[in-house]
């Protein structure tokens, strides 16, 4: 009896010692669970952040190809500007022959509206970003240029006025 006992005693040690290794390791693996939940939050939580940000970033890309659109539409048309510009240049400088001295004035000022022209058209390639600016800077420039138009005008009026002396003096002499 007190051999069976003592085997029974026996028994119940390995199976508490052995219980209690499986609880150890069940406390691990709820341990391990809990800190793979935690990173599968905080991995999610990372990916939503990821998705703000990619929407975000697609908003912003959107918007600024829209920006760039606007920009282009405005280049384009500070192009066809230019080129009406350049369009009555050639004009005035046809007619130059007879008024070599108003020609001498008015190219130095077209020389001056092309390099204003020309920064424009930089301003406007370096800066989609900067629309208004460039807005700003290009009416400036058209407002020279109806400036530079006026006194041409009136450079044109002056030498005519200068011709018909001219002329008139021309039909004294004869």
């Amino acid at each position: 009896m007190i051999l069976l006992s003592c085997g029974l005693c026996g028994l119940v040690a390995f199976q508490w010692y052995r219980d209690a290794d499986l609880r150890m390791q069940i406390a691990d693996r709820n341990q391990q669970i809990q800190k793979l939940d935690e990173q599968k939050h905080e991995v999610e939580a990372a990916g939503k952040r990821v998705e703000e940000e990619l929407r975000r970033v697609e908003q912003f890309r959107e918007r600024l190809a829209a920006e760039g659109r606007t920009n282009k539409a405005e280049l384009s048309r500070a192009n066809r500007d230019l080129l009406e510009m350049k369009a009555k240049w050639n004009q005035a400088t046809q007619q130059g022959a007879a008024y070599k001295t108003a020609y001498d004035k008015m190219a130095s000022d077209i020389k001056a509206q092309n390099e204003g022209m020309k920064k424009l058209n930089e301003a406007y390639l370096n800066a989609l970003a900067v629309h208004k600016d460039t807005v700003e800077k290009y009416k400036k420039l058209a407002g020279d240029c109806e400036d530079l138009n006026n006194r041409y005008l009136k450079l044109f009026d002056q030498a005519e006025k200068l011709q018909q002396a001219l002329n008139a003096q021309s039909a004294d002499k004869k």
